[in-house]
This record gives structure tokens, sequence and C-alpha cells, in this order.
């Protein structure tokens, strides 16, 4: 696996060792706008991790272990449901199994004491959204919600 950039374009074991040291917790964030918002639908980078749950979370788990960090952040900005905000989106159901499976595969992946964490949109966690459901179904194994 390639090394994950920490700041400047680079992995940075010194830096996220001094951070530890000073009782942080160092988290690697997975996703995020770049990977496709549900605000344009312009990027469906997300689309292409349907389905690859298990592989992605042994990456993830990888590549935590390998760089030190504490944790994993799921930074899932995409449309989790059909036809979201007037999308063509007709992909609901593989969302929101991806965001259920990968949160659990994560869990059981990561050593004990590790962050399972997302950072959805506010307007994602609102009582109803699919998104809200699936966290519901996965409480238990997420360590908290980052706004």
């Amino acid at each position: 696996l390639t090394p994950v950039a920490v700041c400047e374009d680079a992995p940075q074991a010194e830096l996220v060792a001094k951070w530890k040291a000073a009782g942080k917790k160092v988290m690697l964030s997975f996703g995020g706008a770049g990977m496709g918002g549900s605000w344009d639908g312009l990027n469906d980078c997300w689309e292409h991790c349907f389905g690859k749950e298990e592989h992605l979370a042994q990456q993830l788990a990888d590549i935590a272990a390998a760089q030190g960090f504490d944790g994993i952040d799921i930074d899932y900005l995409y449309y989790y449901e059909d036809g979201q905000r007037g999308s063509s989106f007709s992909k609901g159901a593989e969302a929101r199994t991806f965001l259920k499976e990968t949160t659990l595969k994560l869990r059981e992946k990561l050593p004990a004491g590790s962050l399972v964490t997302h950072s959805p949109a506010d307007t994602d966690l609102v009582h109803g959204t699919g998104y809200f459901e699936v966290m519901r179904e996965v409480a238990a194994s997420v360590d908290f919600i980052m706004p």
C-alpha cells in the first residue's frame, strides 16, 4: 500500500508520532467532497466503492495500522437515496448498504480501541433520511459523528 499523505503531500510519520505523544487521536479520513457531493452530482467516485466493502475496509485498516492512525472517519457526502435532491441517482439501496457494511467491517478489522466515525453533512442526519437510518442501525459500531 502507498502511504497516505498527512501534510505537505507526504506521510509525515514523525508528525503523527508527535501528535500521538501529545495525547491527540490521529484519524484517517476517507472520502470527502472530492469523491462526489450530493449538491452537484458531478463526480460519482463513491459508486465505484459500492459492493467492495470488504476489500475497502481491509485496505483502510491496513493503512491505519501501517501509519499508526487511531481510526477511520467515513466522510460520505454523496447520495444515499434514489432521486435525492432531484437527481437521477438510482443506487440508494447500494449506497446505504455500502455505508452500513463498510462501518461494520471497519469495526471488525480495526484493533480494539480504534475509532470509527462518520462526517456526514448536517442535512443528511435528519430523522427519516436514509443516512440517519443507517447510523441508527450501526450506532454500536460508531464512536461518534463529526460535524
